[in-house]
């Protein structure tokens, strides 16, 4: 005969497997909902402006840059202009420096480098008496003076998200909208969306435009969803100003979602029937 111990202990069985297994990830896919995309370019920072805001505003308010937990409806944001010329040109910049344990580095994000790329760089201000804009004025223009950013020796890397409060953490954001510079070629600048399951939510090709353009790529979900963003910007001189985030949210803190729960009682209930069945 079978107990309720038992059938306690098939439940219990089945939801850790749905939770730390990543043989069943492919399964669990996120439910996320894109309640608002904007993909665009112009040729001035001025006609730019009102889309970055407007996806600021969707996002929530800006939480203060420190190690705590924000507003879980806020937004955090990187115009670079915090950081210090000691990690800008011609110094490399570490991808790690806005996930810091104090402010105004605790952002919860990092850059990492994948594929061929070595590193990342920011560009000098004029006061450093290092020429600014990487020295490429025909090509970039600053969205939000004066320093920019790109990634160094290949033409990827990722952006993953951590919980301000403790930077070992990994974390869900709810969006990601970047300003690019001067793309002007079409399908070499892409951003895609995963979940922490490493499923692909979404992927979007950069708007492009003309010499010294600026264009703006923005995903925002319903709910915490976004885990990691691989970068692609290949074949092109292309340069990245303001980063614009949802407040990151710890994995352990995303409520379970409804389709997991209901895939998980479903493999509880089959489980059940079998051992029902064999007694």
């Amino acid at each position: 005969m079978t107990s309720y111990k038992s059938i306690s202990s098939i439940v219990l069985l089945s939801a850790t497997l749905l939770g730390v297994s990543n043989a069943n990830a492919s399964i669990i896919a996120s439910p996320a909902t894109i309640i608002h995309e904007v993909n665009v370019n112009f040729d001035t920072a001025d006609e730019l402006r009102p889309t970055v805001d407007d996806f600021r505003d969707i996002l929530g308010p800006l939480n203060a840059n420190a190690p705590v937990n924000g507003d879980p409806n806020g937004r955090r944001q990187i115009d670079w202009d915090a950081a210090p010329d000691s990690i800008s040109d011609p110094n490399p910049f570490p991808g790690d420096f806005f996930n810091g344990d104090s402010a105004p580095r605790a952002r919860g994000i990092e850059f990492r480098e994948t594929g061929d790329t070595t590193g990342f760089e920011l560009s000098a201000t004029e006061a450093s008496g290092i020429d600014p804009l990487f020295g490429l004025p025909t090509d970039f223009q600053a969205f939000s003076a004066e320093r920019i950013f790109r990634q160094v020796g290949g033409d990827t890397f990722d952006v993953l998200f951590f919980d301000p409060a403790d930077q070992s953490t990994p974390a869900l954001s709810s969006g990601l909208g970047v300003v690019f510079l001067d793309v002007e070629v079409p399908d070499i600048a892409s951003m895609i969306f995963y979940d922490q399951y490493d499923n692909v939510l979404a992927e979007r090709d950069v708007a492009t435009g003309n010499d010294i353009g600026f264009s703006f790529l923005g995903l925002i979900f319903d709910a915490p969803t976004i885990a990691r963003v691989s970068f692609t910007l290949g074949g092109g001189n292309v340069a990245m100003d303001d980063f614009i985030f949802g407040e990151p949210i710890a994995i352990n803190e995303v409520p379970v979602p409804a389709t997991a729960l209901l895939f998980m009682l479903g493999v509880a209930g089959v489980t059940a029937r079998r051992v029902f069945k064999t007694h």
